[in-house]
């Protein structure tokens, strides 16, 4: 899949797991290993080390951002704090999807080495 594509995909996964994860079902700290597992996933599809890189830093930073703002229950009072916060946190969840991502890519490489 081409780079380009492939950032679309990781930033609509990201958005999609994280009102999931408040949304559709909760599952407390099992929804990390389910990021984790998502994120693995997205760099599994990653044709070269730099896409994996962005696409994990998109995955993670939206998936994060997603999941803040759809739980977001304060007063409007309170928003903008709360971007700030949600924007601060979305920098170490798109460290996480980093992470997770070139986990996949690794998986990949190495996979087809031995083939």
């Amino acid at each position: 899949m081409k780079s380009k594509n492939m950032f679309i995909v990781a930033i609509i996964i990201g958005v999609v797991s994280g009102f999931l994860s408040t949304h559709g079902f909760s599952l407390g700290w099992y929804n990390l290993v389910f990021w984790g597992i998502v994120g693995v996933g997205t760099g599994l599809f990653c044709p070269d080390k730099k896409t994996a890189l962005w696409t994990g830093t998109l995955y993670g930073f939206c998936l994060s951002l997603s999941f803040l703002f759809s739980g977001f229950q304060g007063v409007s009072s309170k928003f903008l704090v709360f971007t700030v916060f949600s924007l601060g946190l979305s920098v170490v969840g798109a460290i996480g999807g980093l992470t997770a991502s070139c986990t996949g890519y690794w998986i990949r490489k190495n996979r087809l080495k031995s083939s």
